[in-house]
């Protein structure tokens, strides 16, 4: 049996017009299809998070222990599940899923997309609704390319039409993802294609649009974020949130070795069998769960708290050690989930606790200590994935902080240069090579 021809991305729209306008109109289905699922995906997983929060309360109310038992063998029943869904159907389907869409679009190979995108949407429910450390970019950004690889392969007549539409459907996953259409375009072209092309910035842009009319326009959805009153202090404070960029940076170079070094096949973690593996992590971060049920899962909740002022420095400081190790130990479980979001929290606590000292030593220099955690989210996004645009402009569109656009770019200044110097790669990168999951 003959082997696919292999497709490389296409850079120019076909010289025919009517091509090149079938091809943007398949990228706004591929993006109102995307937002459609995104918005359910979404939907549920409020839900499965409302759940687990509110079945820990009531366990709480048990007998001592067993509610506490009930809630570590469950999570860990449910990490289980979602990572035994994987093996057996999907495993392209493991963790973010964003690596595999890169190489699929750099590279001359073609996807194996049977069974991913319902293995990323059950599988990505149960890992996540479970308080997996996880986030919901991940499984958005698969199944969008998923999308958009069946849609553009209906193009009979447009060879290669695919690939540029799996683009579309992957930036149309991060746009969902955040409610951020200008991030979601900007990722497909900084972080996925890492080039300007004329058909990948219309088709991205074109999706993006698209997912962003059925979620604002038909849901009503907006700002992922309501943030409280937050002045960015006087422009002379710039050198201290380079700084402190800096310091982000080099805590990102740690995350992100120890994300890998979690993932490696060859690493302790992964020599255990799937099932315990996925069973303990589970169980542990139900035991975290239990004591912080708001807390825990992809961070969300979490971010809103912080940007309306939650927590003490000391607080901040603690759950920021916990999320830094839970992180990597939850993508070693091989569940679907992502990235972004759980690096967009910790920034968030990070950003906080900082603000919150300079705040206490210089109240008329450093006015809003939620400067800093609006800051930190960008900073930490781009300490780890290395697209500091994209991490920008996401963190813009979720909060609405445009006021905070020169802090975050001192501090992603700061985040990016420090990782440069260290030589440490993207986590993208990192992870797309054969020795990680």
């Amino acid at each position: 049996m003959n082997s696919p021809k292999p497709v490389l991305m296409l850079e120019e729209f076909p010289d025919r017009l009517r091509d090149s306008m079938v091809l943007v109109a398949g990228a706004v289905l591929v993006g109102a299809a995307t937002g459609f699922l995104g918005v359910a995906f979404l939907k549920l997983l409020e839900l499965g998070n409302a759940w687990r929060v509110d079945l820990t309360a009531i366990l709480k109310t048990w007998p001592t222990g067993s509610g506490l038992l009930i809630v570590v063998i469950g999570t860990g029943l449910c990490t289980t599940l979602a990572a035994w869904l994987v093996t057996r159907f999907a495993p392209n389907a493991a963790g973010s899923g964003i690596p595999y869409v890169e190489k699929i679009l750099r590279g001359p190979e073609n996807p194996n997309s049977a069974w991913v995108l319902p293995v990323k949407f059950f599988g990505g429910f149960l890992a996540l609704s479970s308080g997996l450390i996880l986030g919901r970019e991940g499984p958005l950004v698969q199944m969008g390319a998923v999308i958009g690889e069946k849609i553009g392969r209906l193009f009979k007549n447009l060879e290669g039409a695919w690939k540029p539409l799996i683009a579309a459907g992957a930036g149309a996953g991060v746009a969902t993802a955040f409610n951020a259409p200008v991030g979601g375009t900007l990722f497909i072209l900084e972080e996925v294609l890492r080039k300007v092309t004329p058909i990948g910035f219309v088709l991205a842009a074109a999706a993006a649009v698209s997912a962003a009319i059925v979620q604002r326009g038909i849901f009503g959805m907006g700002f992922d974020f309501r943030v409280a009153n937050v002045a960015a202090g006087p422009v002379v404070n710039l050198p201290i949130y380079l700084l402190f960029g800096a310091v982000i940076g080099v805590l990102g170079v740690y995350y992100n070795r120890l994300l890998v070094g979690l993932a490696a096949r060859g690493s302790w973690l992964q020599k255990i069998p799937t099932p315990l593996r996925a069973l303990a992590i589970g169980g542990i971060v139900g035991l975290v769960a239990w004591f912080f049920p708001n807390d825990a899962g992809g961070g969300d909740p979490l971010t809103q708290k912080v940007l309306q002022g939650y927590g003490s420095i000391g607080l901040l400081l603690t759950l920021s050690l916990a999320r830094f190790f839970l992180g990597p130990l939850s993508y070693g479980a091989c569940t679907p989930g992502g990235l972004f979001a759980p690096v967009v929290a910790l920034g968030a606590l990070l950003g906080a606790a900082s603000g919150l000292g300079l705040h206490s030593i210089a109240p008329d220099f450093f006015p809003s200590p939620l400067a800093f955690a609006v800051a930190g989210m960008a900073a930490f996004f781009t300490a780890s994935i290395r697209a500091p645009l994209t991490g920008i402009v996401i963190c813009l569109e979720m909060t609405g902080c445009y006021e905070l656009f020169l802090p975050m770019l001192a501090a992603c200044v700061g985040s990016y240069l420090v990782p440069t110097l260290f030589r440490s790669e993207p986590i993208y990168d990192a992870l797309a090579k054969p020795v990680t999951t």
